[in-house]
């Protein structure tokens, strides 16, 4: 397996308010997340912030999983322990009040991989040269209309309140996180913020991620790349897990 991670500010933003980590326990399993932060001032920051230390540290003295059921149980566990302390964060500084997060990852572990997500950032799932899809649902006001049917995709590409979320980490007393196996056989994953996705079509990443030629380090620049080369608009983060890469590229 091989991994790689980066963040960018972008062109238009003055502050970074994505952090990302991709963390490992004692028995080698990998945990990859990116948090795209919201909140007015340094509020979104810190929220992301938070939330990929708090995982870090918390991931690195796990000892493995047994079973599926363990990995849910401990991502849902750590996932209530996160939005309390943002929470408590936010409510103890003014400056930082309604802060929060999305939070979207990858487990692999011995037990399998598993997927888990709140907010808008997404998870994609490769396989070279075959299958590139988005793996997780958004949570957000305009996907729910559109699985209800009040609002069309193609309507939902000029709607104004597009990038209104329905789930954030840190926000509310209870937060509701997918949580799932990904049994499937693929090549790798690729995390990432809407500051990728949102400006870059899914063709140009799916060329860029189907590159085999050149290690995930690269191929992750050029992703990078091409969120600037679209306007930079927004921070952008990317992770590319190959899972079929022999040894480790950090």
């Amino acid at each position: 397996m091989k991994y790689y991670g980066l963040t960018d500010r972008g062109k238009m933003r003055r502050t970074n308010q994505d952090n990302y980590v991709i963390a490992t326990n004692e028995v080698g399993d990998v945990f990859a997340i990116v948090c795209d932060g919201i909140g007015g001032g340094r509020g979104g920051d810190v929220a992301s912030h938070l939330a990929v230390s708090y995982f870090s540290v918390a991931f690195a003295s796990n000892q493995g999983f047994k079973e599926g059921k363990e990995v849910r149980s401990w991502i849902a566990r750590h996932v209530e322990e996160a939005n309390r302390l943002i929470l408590k964060t936010g409510k103890e500084n003014s400056e930082l009040a309604g802060m929060g997060t999305t939070f979207c990852a990858v487990m692999i572990t011995s037990a399998g991989n598993y997927l888990a997500n709140i907010g808008d950032s997404r998870v994609y799932a490769y396989r070279n040269n075959d299958m590139f899809k988005a793996v997780t649902t958004d949570h957000t006001l305009v996907n729910d209309m559109i699985r209800h049917g009040e609002l069309t995709r193609k309507e939902a590409a000029s709607f104004p309140q597009k990038n209104v979320l329905t789930n954030a980490l840190g926000v509310w007393e209870n937060v509701r996180c997918d949580i799932e196996a990904y049994a499937d056989r693929v090549d790798g994953f690729l995390v990432c913020s809407d500051g990728l996705y949102g400006y870059v079509s899914e063709k140009q990443i799916r060329r860029i991620i189907y590159d085999s030629d050149h290690l995930p380090n690269l191929r992750v620049k050029q992703l990078i790349k091409a969120a600037l080369d679209a306007g930079g608009y927004d921070n952008i983060t990317a992770i590319l897990i190959d899972l079929e890469g022999a040894g480790m590229y950090e």
